[in-house]
């Protein structure tokens, strides 16, 4: 901005310095509304409060390099992660880190069992065909969704069916997702045939991240 200014008969002008306070002011403001709403959306995750302190920068677990980098590329529609080993290494801790990083991203994640979905989908009395069909639409519009520990769930015929429906939803709308699991369970699944029918479906969109260190929890 210039002020005009008149000295013995002549006119002139001369820069006056604007102050940007306000404007630096309005976008410091912005910015503190931008990361209250990412830490809403982290909130909103539901994690469990032993999870919640939990970060990359201070988890101490195998795969925390591969972690930062699935999160820093994630793109829709790419392979998930199959997070596998003994009780107590990790495995859970991880997969909630990275669902607190993608949130933070502004992505739509679900952390979740898959007992909690099986028990949804059973509710709704006569009106439960229509439940489940609204639980598999939900499940579409994810970004990233974890089931952590597979293969602990009760199981019946129509639980089965439910199972197959839910990961073949994910399968065929190339939803990214997670699965944690130790080897009781991976075992126990080996022997019901009707998971067993899609573990080639699971290799195919899944990558394999082993945990081999000893447990945390026995050490302690």
């Amino acid at each position: 901005k210039e002020e005009e200014y008149e000295v013995c008969g002549r006119k002139g002008t001369f820069p006056v310095p604007q102050c940007d306070c306000e404007a630096k002011e309005l976008k410091r403001q912005e910015e503190a509304e931008k990361e209250r709403a990412r830490q809403r959306l982290v909130e909103a995750l539901g994690l469990p409060p032993k999870l919640r302190p939990f970060t990359l920068d201070n988890i101490e677990c195998e795969h925390r390099a591969e972690a930062r980098l699935f999160v820093e590329g994630f793109k829709p529609h790419r392979k998930g992660l199959f997070l596998w080993g003994a009780n107590g290494n990790g495995k859970t801790t991880l997969a909630a880190v990275i669902c607190k990083e993608l949130a933070y991203r502004g992505r739509r994640v679900l952390f979740t069992t898959m007992s909690s979905i099986l028990n949804k989908m059973e509710e709704g009395g006569i009106g439960r065909a229509a439940n489940v069909k609204r639980l598999l639409r939900e499940l579409q519009t994810y970004d990233f969704v974890v089931f952590d520990d597979y293969g602990r769930e009760d199981y019946t015929p129509a639980r089965l069916q439910n199972v197959f429906l839910i990961l073949n939803t994910l399968y065929e709308w190339q939803v990214t997702f997670c699965m944690t699991a130790n080897p009781e369970c991976i075992n126990r699944i080996k022997n019901i045939p009707e998971l067993a029918a899609i573990k080639d479906r699971l290799s195919e969109v899944l990558i394999n991240w082993k945990f081999s260190n000893p447990s945390f929890r026995r050490a302690k």
